[in-house]
């Protein structure tokens, strides 16, 4: 629920127990309340004289006349006024009383109102108040003891009325201080989530090649070490898929490094439609590449290079780049290393790589170190 929906002794918890805690503390009686009743109708006759003096004697200070601001304000605090002394002497100090009491020390509060200051205005209130009992006394309306019972009961009405005002700025200062506290919190979860957040960027950063969006080769012995170590608990096979591109110098040195790097780039998003999300690739280093495929065969991965190469080769046909890959598997039952899987399958690309220099096309090589032609391509120069 929303703070609107409270009154402002709900939201301080001001409790019917503790209104009468603070009367006991003061010893606000029911013969107080009478005393002050009694005097309202002389208080009211001189009101205008009470505003006026009080004012005037305020109004005298330059950090009353700042916070007051102007001459609108200056009746509206009057008028306020008039409406606060005549509920002092109403003898009725019941919610209603208290919610008002309340909301004097919000806007004095917000308004700039200093605890001192209000408590100077308080005593000169006190003051002139006092004054007019007194009058009553001189002029014979009330004994010397009738006189000072109301004075008393006047003072206790006005502590009590300070107490509440006080709760008021405490309440203020204790919400703020939970709002900071709050703020601080979400800024503090906010910075953390930056940092994570940033962090894994970085990591990602340097786990990924920049020009492709693979995984740099520091990161592809990390996930082939793992890919390996999972397929021997599962008891599975992997292949390694291990590539480089033929006339690939000859791209960069008769049409430009731009036109070589958007055709890493094209081998890179190829890969990428190309193969399942369990799937690793990497780019090796320079024109090399590396795939991992968990759970797979040499056997069952020839339709995934042929997919492959038809896609690459279908936007890229008059580059004269084709493949020279190496295919090897291990497992599922005897497992060779993750440095000796790669030689074997670096052996095989190179196997291809002389095949193809005989005959231009994508070649592969498997285990059992025999090239195989996937596409031929014709033997064309590089255009520039």
């Amino acid at each position: 629920m929303s703070l609107t929906d409270y009154t402002l002794a709900e939201q301080l918890k001001i409790t019917d127990r503790r209104v009468q805690r603070l009367k006991l503390l003061f010893n606000l009686t029911q013969e107080d309340e009478q005393c002050l009743l009694v005097v309202k109708p002389y208080i009211e006759q001189q009101m205008d004289s009470i505003i006026d003096k009080l004012y005037s004697w305020l109004l005298d200070f330059p950090e009353v006349v700042v916070v007051i601001g102007d001459a609108e304000t200056l009746l509206r605090l009057k008028n306020t006024m008039r409406g606060y002394i005549a509920e002092l002497f109403s003898g009725n100090y019941d919610r209603i009383y208290i919610n008002s009491r309340l909301r004097i020390g919000i806007v004095h509060k917000r308004i700039g109102v200093s605890p001192p200051l209000y408590m100077a205005a308080v005593r000169m209130l006190s003051n002139l108040l006092e004054s007019l009992i007194e009058d009553q006394c001189k002029d014979g309306t009330c004994s010397r003891f009738e006189a000072e019972q109301r004075k008393i009961s006047l003072q206790k009405i006005l502590m009590f009325d300070v107490q509440l005002v006080f709760d008021t700025y405490t309440g203020a200062l204790v919400s703020a201080v939970d709002i900071a506290r709050q703020e601080l919190e979400d800024y503090a979860m906010d910075l953390e989530a930056t940092v994570a957040q940033r962090t894994q960027e970085l990591k990602d950063l340097a786990r990924l090649d920049g020009l492709t969006g693979l995984v740099n080769q520091r990161a592809f012995y990390e996930r082939l070490r793992n890919d390996l170590a999972h397929s021997k608990r599962r008891c599975e096979p992997i292949t390694l898929i291990y590539f480089d591109l033929n006339r690939f110098k000859a791209l960069n040195d008769n049409a430009g490094h731009k036109a070589g790097d958007l055709l890493l780039a094209h081998v890179g998003e190829t890969l990428l439609a190309t193969m399942r999300e369990v799937d690793t690739v990497a780019r090796y280093g320079g024109d090399e590449f590396c795939i991992i495929l968990p759970n797979s065969t040499t056997q069952n991965c020839h339709d995934v290079v042929q997919r492959f190469v038809e896609r690459f080769y279908a936007k890229t046909n008059k580059t004269g780049v084709a493949f020279s890959m190496g295919i090897v598997d291990t497992g599922p039952n005897e497992f060779i290393s993750s440095d000796d899987l790669v030689k074997s399958a670096d052996k095989c690309m190179y196997i291809s790589k002389e095949a193809s220099r005989d005959e231009p096309g994508f070649w592969m090589c498997g285990s059992d170190d025999k090239a195989k032609l996937i596409l031929a391509t014709p033997d064309k120069k590089v255009e520039e």
